[in-house]
């Protein structure tokens, strides 16, 4: 068994879970995968991944939750231009902040969260997908280390992956 083999049967199985809980819990199904694919994205992974996902995925969600509140007060064109201005440049600056510094994380969390129409279930929809995340990775590790075996060759194929 290959190690993205592993991974991948891992992934099905609690990907397929998660939307069989999420949809009993109410939560937005959509916005775990979400979660999830930004812990993937991350080139970081473990607990590193988790805390940067957890914190630029937040800190897009936070920005589009206030775009959304001020765009409904104030509804004009010109208000929307320049929050989405104001916004992109604070996401994509935060990167000077360590812990800030994976902006697609920051972008995941905002899409989702306009997306989502600002409906709050997206944050622990984002929050539970992110450890899905890790849950993905480190599930599918095991599986590969109790019962798989390949080849140097094929190992060195997957990790160019």
């Amino acid at each position: 068994m290959s190690y993205i083999f592993s991974l991948s049967l891992m992934t099905a199985l609690l990907c397929g879970l998660w939307g069989l809980v999420a949809g009993f819990a109410n939560l937005l199904v959509w916005g775990g995968f979400a979660g999830c694919t930004s812990y993937f994205a991350n080139p970081e992974k473990g607990k590193e991944a988790v805390k940067s996902c957890i914190c630029t995925t937040m800190t897009g969600a936070l920005y589009a939750l206030i775009s959304i509140k001020l765009c409904s007060i104030f509804d004009s064109t010109a208000v929307f231009v320049l929050l989405t201005t104001a916004i992109t440049f604070l996401m994509c600056i935060q990167s000077k902040i360590k812990i800030l510094s994976y902006i697609p994380g920051a972008f995941f969390g905002s899409f989702s969260t306009f997306a989502a129409g600002g409906n709050l279930y997206i944050i622990p929809s984002i929050l539970i997908g992110i450890f899905l995340g890790l849950a993905c990775d480190k599930s599918g590790s095991l599986l590969f280390s109790a019962a798989g075996k390949e080849s140097k060759e094929n190992k060195e194929n997957n990790e160019n992956l």
